[in-house]
């Protein structure tokens, strides 16, 4: 694996973009690509029977997704940054930056999509998931494996399929405790030769302030909590920079704003609070920072077309 500087790259020609309702690859001229299920926040296919072809997904997705590759490889761009890839190898796309793939050869492995809601029950999970170095923006992304490396990935992956396609009790437990296993180890075997080499710009270094500042507030434990930053101008505040700035880096380096990173995370955890708790849905209102809970009410539904009680009754 190598990196090129992005001023080296090359010029790609627009060709037309195709993009799923259910959070797939926004793919270049091509059909029948897989796609995760309608309704599930995960999905696992083997690289030789559903490979991932030419590809560019031109702005962020709404998942994350990890690549095995034990034959192939190919030029993946990812943000700024451009990659040769050979396997063995394994790679980490978050749901933020932009994505160009070009592969090169016959190619074998396991590719593995999932999102935020996957974690919903394991909130300590999440987080870790939100915070893992391989997924964070800025970070190098891919890991070359040894032959002992690889096997014991090729035998996660093995389990998540399995249990991805059959429809044994604690299906979903499973498939979390496997992801988890996926995810500590890749940890492990990045920690000498991709942690370290980590450099952030300035503004991706801003930019991941303001959403560790964001992820701080949460999780909500208690009905007598409540959130203090609830707008950009707080978050500015807080951070000691022009709400402007913080906006334009924010959305320059995630693809969001930073009320659209607010209003998506206050949402998960509205949508948290309603499934996992029986807290009156005015103390919901409140630790969230609606003062009437009619307020909340109109928020919740205008982004979900359910009114908090539908949606605590679904």
């Amino acid at each position: 694996m190598s990196s090129i500087n992005s001023k080296n790259s090359r010029t790609v020609p627009r060709k037309k973009l195709t993009l799923s309702e259910d959070f797939s690859q926004v793919s270049v001229d091509q059909e029948n690509l897989p796609k995760v299920p309608a309704k599930s926040n995960f999905s696992i296919h083997s690289r030789s029977t559903n490979p991932c072809r030419e590809y560019i997904s031109a702005s962020r997705r709404d998942y994350y997704k990890i690549t095995l590759m034990t034959q192939g490889g190919g030029i993946m761009t990812l943000g700024q940054r451009t990659y040769v890839i050979k396997a063995p190898a394994i790679v980490f796309i978050n749901p933020l930056e932009p994505k160009l793939w070009e592969p090169k050869g016959e190619q074998d492995g396991y590719y593995c999509r999932f999102t935020e809601n996957l974690f919903e029950m394991q909130r300590h999970s999440r987080d870790e998931l939100l915070h893992h170095p391989l997924f964070q923006v800025g970070a190098n992304p891919v890991i070359n494996l040894t032959e002992q490396q690889t096997d014991y990935m090729l035998q996660l992956f093995g389990h998540l399929l399995k249990e991805s396609k059959d429809c044994n009790p604690y299906r979903q437990e499973a498939i979390l405790i496997y992801l988890q296993l996926l995810l500590l180890e890749a940890k492990r075997v990045a920690t000498p030769q991709i942690i370290p080499q980590r450099s952030l710009t300035t503004a991706q270094l801003l930019a991941e302030r303001f959403t560790d500042t964001l992820e701080r507030q949460f999780p909500i434990t208690s009905e007598q909590e409540q959130i203090h930053l609830k707008t950009a101008s707080d978050f500015a505040l807080t951070l000691n920079v022009h709400p402007n700035h913080l906006n334009a880096t924010v959305k320059r380096v995630t693809g969001r704003t930073t009320s659209e990173h607010i209003r998506q995370r206050i949402l998960l955890e509205a949508r948290l609070l309603l499934m996992h708790t029986d807290w009156p849905i005015s103390a919901i209102a409140h630790s969230l920072g609606f003062e009437e809970p009619a307020n909340f009410s109109h928020f919740f539904k205008s982004q979900t077309g359910h009114t908090p009680h539908t949606f605590r009754m679904l």
